[in-house]
């Protein structure tokens, strides 16, 4: 059996120019499919730590039915927002802080004009230590809302340019926050009348002066949203010492299902704990379907290798069918002819996966050390630092080796059933 490999080996350093043809499908494929994978990775975690950083928070507790129900009224699943929930919640092993929170809806008006807002009142104190980068990126003349706060709100810049208000020119934001030029705004006012319905129908107004205005990515957030204090919006709503959610942050976004369960069993059925992906499907779909995406391409990538190698061994088939006719004739027997052949195209998989597998740990290990410039101009700008795991970087491995290995069978099984008279007719 030695023997045997021995003289695979030996063919596959007969035809060098071929064995390195072979050689470099197998290397470039590899290598192209665990760089995108790395890339692809680093957008993914890029585009979660994102939303979980600057909105969403890593879960949500909210009262049990409310992401059931979330065409009926949210502010029907209120509940008490006290400081022996909130010590329940952060002792849970994992848990880094947590933040109450009220998801409301309403009229905005200038006096003249209205319109329609989203609003998401938080705990000011708190809210940073949920979600760093909350703050988002404000416009220029922009100063962030304080603790102190209780009558300010942070209005989207196209809501707040339809309205014709600007906040007046205070101080800078403290934290994770930047700051961008905007189009101009024609001022009337930096004061707004808000108007929404309590739980129980009533309605209620206040006025508040705006404080920002927030860029986003999405159009549809400028156009209608709006962030103010805890306080404001308990005030309005008649909801006193009640929110309708509380975000979390964990320490790891990757032990978040763990947290998940061990928070639901401490806070018991009156709760639901939902994490990022539940609370936004949107966002989970499109990793997902990114990442089908990115298998697909390593796929095809694959298979091409798999038939350049293919192509590659029935070549050597055909310009050695002498040899192989003299090899029947003096006795070596058909399977040891196969085996020669499947260990050439073996040996051009490990070969060639090894070399893909360190120059793509290569161009990865630069790429996360430079890091990739990401984003749209002037916000949501962050850099992105690819990487891979270790069980695809054995499964991309294996799977290199298998291909080739695939790729052999053909040729293998064509050299051992020819006919060794014909064989040595050849020319």
């Amino acid at each position: 059996m030695n023997i045997l490999f021995q003289v695979a080996l030996r063919n596959v350093f007969r035809n060098r120019r071929r064995s390195l043809f072979t050689l470099s499908a197998l290397v470039v494929g590899l290598a192209v499919v665990l760089m995108i994978t790395a890339v692809a990775n680093s957008f993914h975690r890029f585009s979660v730590e994102n939303a979980v950083n600057a909105k969403l928070g890593a879960l949500q507790i909210h009262r049990s039915g409310y992401m059931n129900n979330l065409s009926l009224n949210p502010l029907s699943f209120k509940f008490e927002y006290s400081r022996d929930l909130l010590e329940k919640i952060e002792s849970v092993r994992g848990v880094k802080a947590a933040s109450g929170r009220i998801a409301f809806r309403g009229l905005v008006s200038n006096g003249r004009n209205q319109a329609l807002f989203f609003a998401n009142a938080v705990d000011v104190s708190r809210e940073e230590k949920v979600c760093p980068r909350w703050l988002g990126a404000l416009t220029l003349g922009s100063s962030a809302l304080l603790s102190t706060d209780s009558a300010h709100a942070m209005v989207g810049h196209e809501l707040a340019r339809s309205l014709s208000v600007a906040p007046r020119a205070g101080v800078p934001a403290e934290g994770d926050a930047s700051f961008i030029e905007a189009a101009p705004v024609e001022v009337a006012s930096d004061t707004l009348n808000l108007s929404a319905a309590s739980p129980e129908g009533r309605q209620n107004a206040v006025d508040v002066q705006v404080k920002a205005t927030i860029r986003s990515l999405l159009p549809i957030e400028e156009k209608r949203s709006m962030v103010v204090p805890l306080s404001l919006a308990q005030s309005l709503l008649g909801m006193a010492g009640k929110v309708t959610e509380i975000a979390v942050a964990v320490d790891e976004l990757d032990e978040i299902s763990t947290v998940q369960r061990e928070l639901q069993l401490v806070l018991g059925s009156e709760y639901e704990v939902s994490s990022w992906a539940d609370v936004q499907p949107f966002l989970r779909d499109i990793v997902f379907r990114q990442r089908v995406m990115i298998a697909i391409v390593s796929v095809i990538l694959f298979v091409l290798v798999l038939f350049v190698i293919a192509n590659t061994m029935t070549m050597a088939v055909f310009e050695r069918t002498r040899e192989i006719g003299t090899m029947l004739s003096v006795g070596i027997k058909r399977g040891q002819i196969q085996t020669i052949f499947f260990s050439e195209a073996l040996f051009v998989g490990v070969v060639g996966g090894f070399i893909g597998l360190v120059l793509g740990l290569v161009g990865v290990l630069i790429t996360h050390r430079i890091g990739i410039p990401f984003g749209s101009v002037g916000f949501e700008r962050g850099i992105l630092r690819p990487f891979l795991t270790l069980e695809f970087v054995v499964a991309a491995f294996c799977v290199a080796v298998l291909c080739s290995g695939i790729a052999g069978i053909f040729p293998a099984k064509r050299a051992a059933g020819m006919n060794p008279v014909d064989a040595l007719r050849s020319n």
